[in-house]
């Protein structure tokens, strides 16, 4: 049966989230049908009622006008995909570093994903592509007071089976009418972003896993042109490459 277009609501990713994994963890949730970004509206909402400790607010939108990507870009968000931001109240000593949450929230993602027969690969540092496309995107950012953690937040962007630009693919274009229910895929997006937090408590098995799954041997240095070799990811989550004798850590 073709579902792609099912009723859609938090209470409807409430129950898909509650059914497939329930979880100690509660979720404080909000669907626009359509807004600027979802990065704005969690920033207002934040503003408005800040987090408590511990807890865990996403705010989920069908469809984004101006969805915010790596470096400033536009996020291509029509309808059909999951297009969320979400903040974790989770105050302590922590390092300030993006990327390594960046990469947690991909392996959690790439995990599910996984789940459905799909070779997901890590495009350092938080892109998931299939076979070279472009299927999902992370925007990770920490929030610090002094040197204390204050909160966690995190936009990602999932295509299920929205149109794509030339350079993506949908999870519909590879699993066919399986699973195309964007209420699941919501609930899968958030499984991702609580069991990141469990990944950052291993350092070692988070990079290690990450390595496994990186997209290439290969790195092209868009300025150069030069080709170098990836080694690995070291423990706070940068880019070992290696030429010849030399060697070059990439930081973002």
């Amino acid at each position: 049966m073709n579902n792609q277009k099912p009723e859609r609501g938090v209470g409807l990713i409430h129950r898909y989230h509650k059914s497939n994994h329930p979880s100690p963890r509660s979720w404080r949730l909000i669907l626009k049908p359509i807004c600027a970004s979802t990065e704005i509206e969690l920033s207002n909402w934040i503003a408005e009622k800040p987090v408590k400790q511990n807890q865990l607010i996403a705010v989920f939108s069908s469809c984004q006008r101006f969805g915010q990507g790596q470096a400033g870009r536009i996020w291509h968000a029509p309808k059909g995909g999951v297009w969320v931001s979400a903040a974790i109240k989770k105050e302590g000593p922590c390092e300030n570093n993006s990327r390594l949450y960046g990469l947690a929230v991909a392996l959690a993602l790439v995990e599910r994903i996984e789940r459905m027969g799909v070779k997901v690969k890590i495009k350092w540092p938080n892109d998931l592509l299939v076979d070279g496309q472009k299927l999902a995107g992370i925007l990770p950012k920490l929030f610090f007071r002094g040197r204390k953690l204050r909160l966690l937040r995190v936009g990602v962007g999932l295509n299920v089976f929205n149109n794509v630009p030339k350079d993506g693919i949908s999870l519909k274009q590879i699993i066919g009418n399986k699973k195309m229910n964007i209420n699941f895929w919501s609930s899968e997006v958030l499984l991702a972003i609580e069991r990141s937090l469990d990944l950052l408590d291993n350092k070692n098995f988070l990079c290690s896993q990450v390595e496994e799954r990186l997209w290439s041997k290969k790195y092209i240095d868009k300025e150069t042109g030069y080709k170098w070799d990836i080694k690995g990811i070291d423990s706070i989550g940068r880019l070992i490459l290696f030429k010849e004798d030399n060697v070059r850590v990439l930081s973002t």
